[in-house]
């Protein structure tokens, strides 16, 4: 494959899906046009399962709704076309990893640390929100954090539901992400149904923390840690309480409020959730400095 993709120059592959990879790229030009580094996301030659002009239509959806955004907490794309005959969409590069990388980490970090993470998800979805965009796969791989975690972004907007004005109808109205052999399911009660809004990607979020807290947070009362099962046994906690519907943090020695927080976020009625993005950065944000 050509190395060249506009004035880029393709290095190393930072990540790899069904129907496309993702590049560091490195400008050639003294004044480069979306900075000296950049990712690149290049549609694959070979698409197996889907119709090519499909997957194509998908991915210049995917670039014209991120296009539009612009926010600290939200990947910018910058640019999308045809180079090279092959379709590529040019992105910020964030220097770290996704957050499901991040969690299947053996190191451990405080509770605000953790809850600084999920407010900045949160504080992207506000914006996102305010474009009448739902993103609908929330979920850890979709979250890039840079290694000092100082940098937190929502990314891939593959199956986002947009207004009406743009698309008279939800492409993906079903989709969403469920793992670990359905314990754990992002997608909200109502997303399932074919019915989604701002307080389902709130849900998402809310499932998101509740797990990140489980596996993330620097705890002594959590015994084998560092044993080659542990997230075996993790997988058997989620799995117990998500038959009961009951947080898998429910176990931790963390506040009660905060237990309430998201209690209401992943709430199974989107009526007794936080109605909007604001109201759930809101409540996190109370528990940032919480010592």
């Amino acid at each position: 494959m050509a190395r060249n993709f506009s004035e880029y120059y393709l290095a190393e592959k930072v990540g790899v899906g069904a129907f496309a990879t993702v590049y560091k790229a490195y400008s050639q030009l003294q004044k480069p046009t979306y900075g000296k580094v950049v990712a690149i996301k290049i549609l694959n030659e070979k698409i197996y399962g889907a119709s090519e002009s499909k997957v194509i239509k998908q991915f210049e959806r995917e670039a014209s709704i991120a296009m539009q955004l612009n926010h600290e907490n939200v990947v910018k794309v910058y640019n999308w076309g045809k180079f090279n005959g092959r379709y590529a969409m040019i992105m910020e590069f964030v220097d770290g990893k996704n957050l499901n990388e991040f969690i299947h980490e053996p190191e451990k970090y405080s509770f605000t640390t953790l809850v600084a993470i999920g407010y900045k998800i949160a504080s992207g979805l506000i914006h996102i929100h305010s474009h009448g965009i739902v993103h609908k796969d929330i979920k850890p791989e979709n979250v890039l954090v840079s290694n000092d975690l100082k940098i937190v972004k929502i990314t891939d907007f593959g199956i986002a539901k947009v207004p009406r004005r743009w698309w008279q109808r939800d492409l993906f109205d079903r989709a969403g992400s469920e793992r670990r052999f359905s314990h754990i399911s992002y997608a909200a009660p109502e997303q399932k149904e074919g019915r989604s809004d701002a307080r389902s990607d709130i849900y998402s979020l809310g499932v998101l923390i509740d797990e990140l807290l489980t596996v993330k947070l620097s705890l002594p009362e959590i015994p084998g840690k560092n044993e080659q099962d542990y997230f075996r046994r993790i997988s058997e906690v989620i799995f117990k309480y998500r038959k009961t519907q009951m947080l898998l943090s429910e176990h931790l020695p963390i506040p009660d409020q905060f237990k309430d927080i998201l209690r209401k976020a992943t709430h199974d009625n989107p009526e007794m959730r936080f109605q909007t993005s604001s109201e759930f950065a809101y409540a996190l944000s109370r528990f940032i400095d919480y010592v």
